[in-house]
């Protein structure tokens, strides 16, 4: 199934394309449509390229070279990536649901009007007007060989365990300001997500370079 739709964020947009003139907007436009529609990287002919998207070729080879990145299974989109697989998860999910028979029905729970023993023991809790305390979930801080060995251990370098180490243990354990209650689990999810600075290649949410410091890409954290 073509990928007919995709998220458009209007703000990240016009913030990566204000410099772009008339013409240089509709070719970066057209060519997202492409990505999304191909549910691959745009081929390296750029000729090609450009006849099917009625226009000139210095034109598309301009823009490829602002917003995407060259490789050898042609001009690949980071975000368009991200989309992609997240449509194509999506997907997989509706075709297993549609093989189960759908997504499972609710039961009812009221027979003749006879309520079931799920419904008393609802009630009774109900009477009691007590809720349970929440429990405190206290962080276990590890030292930075169990961070670099775990990031190592999900496929990252051990640089970004100590970059995300030395995050932390300056910040108090915080995350966005909100105390940390796992750090696996946040570590996997930067990771999905890009965040980890060895992900990070100097790409906006549009893919317009950021600027470097010493040749270098900005940390990420």
């Amino acid at each position: 199934m073509l990928m007919n739709y995709y998220p458009f964020h209007p703000g990240d947009y016009l913030r990566d394309t204000a410099h772009l003139s008339p013409m240089e907007d509709i070719t970066y436009r057209r060519l997202l449509d492409l990505y999304y529609l191909s549910e691959m990287p745009i081929p390296l002919e750029t000729d090609l390229v450009s006849r099917r998207l009625r226009l000139g070729s210095d034109l598309v080879s301009s823009v490829l070279k602002e917003f995407f990145v060259e490789a050898p299974e042609g001009w690949i989109h980071r975000r368009c990536d991200k989309e992609i697989a997240a449509y194509q998860a999506r997907s997989e999910r509706a075709k297993q649901n549609g093989k189960a028979g759908g997504r499972p029905k609710k039961t009812q729970s009221v027979i003749s009007g006879l309520a079931t023993e799920t419904q008393e023991k609802t009630n009774q809790n109900q009477n009691q007007n007590q809720e349970p305390k929440e429990k405190k979930h206290t962080l276990t801080k590890p030292d930075v060989t169990e961070v670099v060995a775990y990031c190592q251990e999900i496929g990252l370098p051990a640089a970004d365990g100590v970059a995300v180490f030395d995050k932390w243990t300056g910040s108090g354990w915080k995350n966005g300001g909100q105390a940390i209650k796992d750090w696996k689990a946040t570590i996997r999810a930067w990771k999905a997500q890009g965040y980890m600075p060895s992900q990070k290649r100097g790409s906006s949410a549009y893919g317009r370079p950021q600027a470097t410091h010493n040749g270098r890409p900005p940390s990420c954290l």
